[in-house]
């Protein structure tokens, strides 16, 4: 079977991409065409072709079928073409058609307009069930004087830049692409040409963004050894909104705010880049053993997305640090915030990593107001966990070995056998491996569990004192409020301080404390008073007034800040120059 893509937009005002699958050499008496529910990366079921209105078809040389008929529906994401009654030939080519409409903005979606149009694989193309693995070529059609394309897809034709072909239905799920008038830069790094094609207005100095991603790049193909691409295309979206990043195996699409370029918030959009490029070698090569073949029709669980993603999340600032993006103190302070949410989430004590792993087709893009009482990030606690094997692994060989390596190991393994992924326990024993140690206790009290981490002894290994700047006897209520209409509101009751145990909830109006009337700094009413002590609070909960008396409780957060050993022993001294790659 041979299958062509045509993808044109004759109206991107209306938010449509119009899709044609010329398909030939049909042999089965019944064709299957199926959609993706969800996109590798993203983990959530998001049912992309509830953005399709109908599937229509014609089999063109054949005069029984001279005008399009919509195609049978069996399931929400599958279309069945009954071809037995059409006398089908080797010569034969049945045609297909469908629009899909494309109006949401992220870096998993579709958006087109007037302007351009951003197209991910997931979401824009049907495919034939059972033949995932031909080859398929996707010819452009731009819109009126739209000039420019940005993707990983190779040219069929270097003459024509809009006629592309993918190996497999991988592949072309894996390779988004940005048409229009964007800017297009290019730049060689690691032997690799890049191009970065950016979409959208903003304060992004592109000398600085380019020298910086040189950087980057050369010291993340150093981490592993070598580099798995040729070329490689960013491509990044300046938004007033939406923040995030999706890898793909050649490429990543990025959202970033277009006024966050400035000194004091370029760290967050150079980290996601860094975060998204980290991917090239871990998740899109050095991958789960669920994560492949992918199941595109229903969720892909795995127990392993702590270290895919929050491996990658330890890496993204601590690269832009070594790669002289980012300074040491700024780097310190990045790693102690990091902590402090970590261990102040009450999550932290229900949800184990494997599980957040796991559970994230459910919970992870779906939080709720209860979500910080229940759950936990794996990119932010698996971000700590990684940073603190580092320092086992630094300890443990005194300073001659560190992550680096585990991720080099990694990297290898997967070279000599990049058909298969890696399980839970393989994982497990490369860092053993590297550590010459079991890490068994560390890996059940902290990945496969929930106990406390006593954080501070970790960071003694390599020299750095964590001081806890928390004030004794500071009230904490645990509450969150925000002003809706002139009302107080709750926001968020956090698990184990006073509002959530008094009874106060999530949606609650506050109304009066101790009978003073509260405006939006409502604490002062209180804050003459001590911990046991208790106040009053009027509330409004849908629409019913009462009273709750709520203790005032002892705030137990952590706020922790980076500071050196003054008795630092040799040891010590040696693994924190070796962490911070200092001379």
């Amino acid at each position: 079977m041979n299958i062509k893509y045509t993808i044109s937009f004759p109206a991107p005002h209306t938010h449509y991409a119009e899709v044609e699958m010329h398909i030939t050499d049909i042999e089965q008496d019944t064709l299957l065409l199926k959609m993706a529910v969800w996109s590798p990366g993203s983990y959530l079921v998001r049912e992309f072709q509830r953005n399709i209105d109908f599937v229509e078809w014609s089999s063109a040389n054949n005069p029984l079928l001279s005008d399009f008929a919509r195609a049978e529906k069996t399931d929400k994401n599958t279309w069945k073409i009954d071809v037995k009654n059409y006398a089908l030939h080797a010569s034969h080519e049945v045609v297909v058609k469908y629009k899909t409409y494309c109006f949401e903005e992220s870096v998993r979606t579709n958006f087109v307009d007037q302007h351009h149009a951003l197209l991910n694989g997931a979401p824009t193309f049907l495919y034939a069930d059972g033949f995932e693995n031909n080859a398929v070529d996707i010819e452009i059609k731009p819109y009126a004087n739209w000039q420019n394309i940005s993707t990983s897809l190779k040219q069929v034709d270097n003459n024509n830049k809009w006629l592309r072909t993918a190996a497999n239905l991988d592949e072309l799920i894996d390779s988004p692409m940005e048409i229009g008038n964007h800017f297009s830069y290019f730049f060689d790094a690691a032997n690799v040409s890049h191009e970065l094609a950016i979409y959208g207005d903003s304060n992004c100095n592109i000398e600085k963004l380019i020298a910086d991603l040189k950087a980057i790049v050369e010291v993340e193909t150093n981490i592993f050894g070598s580099h798995p691409c040729k070329e490689y295309v960013f491509i990044i979206h300046n938004t007033d909104k939406s923040f995030g990043g999706l890898e793909h195996l050649h490429s990543s699409v990025n959202h970033v705010s277009r006024w966050s370029y400035d000194a004091k918030n370029y760290q967050r959009p150079i980290s996601l880049l860094a975060h998204e490029y980290f991917h090239l070698w871990n998740v899109k090569r050095i991958r789960p053993a669920e994560l492949g073949p992918f199941k595109y029709g229903e969720e892909n669980y795995t127990k392993l997305l702590w270290f895919f993603e929050g491996v990658t999340s330890y890496y993204d600032d601590y690269i832009c640090y070594r790669a002289g993006v980012t300074t040491k103190d700024d780097f310190l302070d990045i790693v102690a915030k990091n902590i402090n949410v970590v261990l102040n989430s009450p999550g932290i004590l229900t949800q184990s990593l494997t599980e957040a792993s796991f559970d994230t087709w459910l919970k992870y893009y779906r939080q709720n107001e209860n979500s910080i009482n229940s759950q936990i990030s794996y990119y932010t606690k698996g971000s700590i966990v990684a940073m603190l094997l580092d320092f086992i692994i630094l300890d443990a060989t005194d300073g001659e070995q560190s992550l680096d390596d585990v991720m080099r190991m990694l990297y290898d393994n997967y070279k000599s056998h990049p058909e298969k992924g890696f399980t839970e326990t393989e994982i497990q024993q490369v860092f053993e491996q590297v550590a010459n140690q079991s890490l068994q206790a560390f890996f059940d009290a902290f990945i496969y569990g929930v106990q406390p981490v006593d954080i501070e002894s970790y960071f003694e290994k390599i020299g750095i004192l964590l001081r806890n700047t928390t004030k004794e006897n500071n009230i904490f209520l645990g509450l969150e409020t925000q002003l809706k209409d002139g009302k107080l509101v709750i926001t968020k009751a956090v698990k184990g301080f006073g509002a959530y145990d008094g009874g106060l909830n999530v949606e609650d109006e506050i109304i009066a404390i101790d009978n003073f009337r509260v405006t939006d700094n409502f604490t002062k009413i209180f804050e003459h008073k001590v911990v046991n002590d208790s106040i009053d609070v009027v509330i409004s909960r849908r629409g019913i007034l009462q009273t709750l008396n709520i203790t005032l409780t002892k705030d137990t957060r952590v706020n922790y800040q980076i500071d050196y050993l003054e008795n630092s022993s040799g040891k010590q001294f040696k693994l924190l120059k070796k962490w911070l790659h200092l001379k």
